[in-house]
């Protein structure tokens, strides 16, 4: 579900078999599923992994997936 000030998603794209390993804020929002304004705090008090690049922030994607990865509740059965 998108909120009407969002575009539609925005596919990861492969440029001749080299991946795209860095995501600027608004991939990293859709991929985290979280309003942008929250990725840039949540970059700012170094809650969610980022590299600056110039003056603008870019996501490891392979950072995000792996703090996917240690910040998921396993469930008790």
């Amino acid at each position: 579900m998108f909120h009407k000030h969002e575009k539609e998603p925005i596919p990861i794209v492969l440029n001749g078999g080299i991946g795209r390993r860095l995501l600027n804020v608004r991939e990293a929002a859709q991929y985290l599923d979280l309003e942008v304004d929250t990725v840039y705090k949540k970059a700012r008090l170094r809650e969610i992994p980022c590299v600056k690049v110039g003056r603008a922030l870019r996501f490891d994607l392979e950072a995000l997936e792996r703090f996917i990865e240690e910040h998921t509740l396993e469930t008790i059965d």
